[in-house]
């Protein structure tokens, strides 16, 4: 008889955290599951494998930000689903976490959160410092009442043992994202590639300035950015005064990448700090060569240490432009790195990290 799962995930949106929440249903073949989220997970999940809780917004409060009110409805949300429930279930939380570990404290369920970015950098490189401050604060008090943590990498893990107590509750596993090895070799053409939320955390002023720089010498090369944000305004304007307006292109969301990954020259990812960083994978996948910034975990580990890939430090515009230009005069070089990352991406395929996870599960069940 399957147990019982309970799948928190508040706020749903369009990104990679969400593939692998999508990927857990598919897979699932130990667990009667219940997903509380909000009304945008319909869209992408099928209903007729689990059962599904819609969190609404009961409460309402001006100048709150939306993340922090959905955190909080989800949260009776939770606590009224349990009141009817035995201690039977078990609940993995993938967002909001201290929200789900407080419901779980009360109603005494077991919890397993999911952590996936480096809770100092995610304050340090905030858009709100007081908000940050004080969930960094929760954080550190609340995640050590888990009874597991999982983390997507191990520089994720190892930021979080500043946190936590006991570290033998905190695991690594590489995130359930990839479907299959893509074996195809496509023709690249001149123009590089990003993708992420127009966000502080992605950092695309660095990579526009180094852009800038690249484009002196390579005037060829346009600049393809997938994405949708609120920097959107503030990055057109620096794209007017460093004055590349014309080789720059902003796609906003895109559903489907690897049209534009197949063809692409090289991806660039330009971030502060990232928990693990899907998008370097599907660039692997596609045989497209990866800069990126060695920012702290996860794109460390995909590009194994710089010899999948090429790694430069954070907030360096000039750095990252030189070696964007080393990968495009060297790409013979850049190839034969992003084959030997090729080899290591089986540890991203789906079937076998969602085993990972729902084992985990159930030793905590």
């Amino acid at each position: 008889m399957n147990k019982n799962l309970i799948l928190f995930y508040p706020s749903f949106e369009r990104g990679g955290v969400e593939k692998i929440l999508e990927n857990l249903i598919k897979k699932n073949t130990k667990f009667n599951i219940t997903l509380i989220s909000s009304k945008s997970a319909k869209k992408k999940i099928n209903l007729k494998k689990i059962k599904f809780i819609e969190v609404t917004q009961k409460i309402k409060i001006p100048f709150i930000h939306s993340r922090y009110l959905s955190a909080i409805n989800a949260l009776i949300v939770l606590l009224s689903y349990l009141n009817n429930k035995n201690k039977d279930h078990i609940i993995h939380s993938m967002q909001s976490n201290v929200a789900a570990i407080i419901a779980c404290l009360f109603k005494g369920n077991k919890i397993v959160i999911r952590n996936s970015e480096n809770p100092i950098y995610s304050f340090l490189y905030s858009d709100n410092k007081f908000f940050s401050f004080i969930s960094l604060l929760l954080k550190y008090f609340f995640y050590n009442f888990a009874d597991g943590i999982i983390t997507n990498s191990n520089g994720s893990r190892k930021s979080l043992e500043y946190f936590i107590l006991n570290k033998k509750k905190i695991t690594t596993i590489y995130n359930p994202y990839l479907a299959k090895i893509n074996h195809n070799k496509n023709k690249k053409d001149k123009f590089l590639i990003t993708i992420g939320r127009l966000q502080k955390q992605k950092d695309h002023e660095t990579l526009l300035k180094a852009f800038y720089f690249f484009s002196k010498k390579n005037k060829e090369y346009k600049l393809l950015i997938l994405g949708h944000g609120k920097l959107k305004i503030k990055l057109e304007k620096l794209v007017d005064d460093l004055k590349i307006k014309k080789r720059v292109i902003f796609k906003g969301w895109v559903n489907n990448t690897s049209p534009y990954l197949k063809q692409a020259k090289l991806f660039i990812l330009s971030s502060v700090y990232e928990g693990l960083g899907n998008v370097l994978i599907d660039a692997i996948n596609h045989n497209t060569p990866c800069v990126s910034t060695d920012c702290h975990s996860g794109p460390s580990e995909i590009l194994l240490n710089g010899k999948g890939g090429y790694l430069v430090k954070i907030k360096s515009p000039k750095l990252l432009a030189k070696k964007i230009i080393y990968s495009i005069n060297n790409y013979s070089e850049a190839l034969k790195k992003n084959s030997i990352a090729k080899k290591k991406l089986n540890r991203f395929l789906i079937m076998e990290q969602t085993n990972k996870y729902f084992d985990y599960l159930l030793k905590h069940y």
